[in-house]
């Protein structure tokens, strides 16, 4: 099984090696996500707040807490994320920042995986492009 894999990549150095450099890329993202405040956004529990003139209100296990936000708006109902072993570490749930997040880790993951795709296909792709060509200046 081994030697078949191996045979897939043979000459596909570059290929493989981005691919490398990707997801290494992608799991740094990830652990300085989990080390970030944003971390609450994937962790946390949701519950609903209320905002009022910058300020968000939300309830947690029967006690109210509060946290600032950037506007004056007023909304009856936001999400919001909480840690559930240190409530007053909340955060606003934003699609922005998820949008980031996802854009961070998905898109480099997913090409990681293009690339290895390509590198295990180049092989495959070459020898038919050689028979093709084979086949045109035979006739």
């Amino acid at each position: 099984m081994l030697a078949r894999v191996r045979k897939w990549f043979d000459g596909a150095g570059w290929f493989v090696g981005g691919a490398v450099v990707l997801f290494i890329f992608a799991l740094l993202a990830v652990l300085i996500g989990f080390q970030s405040p944003d971390a609450v956004l994937w962790t946390g529990q949701r519950v609903v707040g209320t905002e009022q003139r910058g300020l968000i209100y939300y309830r947690w296990q029967g006690q109210q807490y509060t946290f600032p936000v950037n506007g004056q708006g007023n909304e009856k109902t936001v999400g919001v994320y909480l840690d559930p072993g240190n409530p007053e570490h909340a955060m606003l749930d934003s699609t922005i920042d998820r949008a980031v997040a996802i854009l961070l880790i998905g898109v480099p993951a997913a090409a990681g995986v293009g690339l290895l795709i390509l590198g295990g296909t180049r092989n495959y792709r070459w020898a038919r492009r050689k028979v093709k060509l084979a086949r045109e200046f035979k006739l």
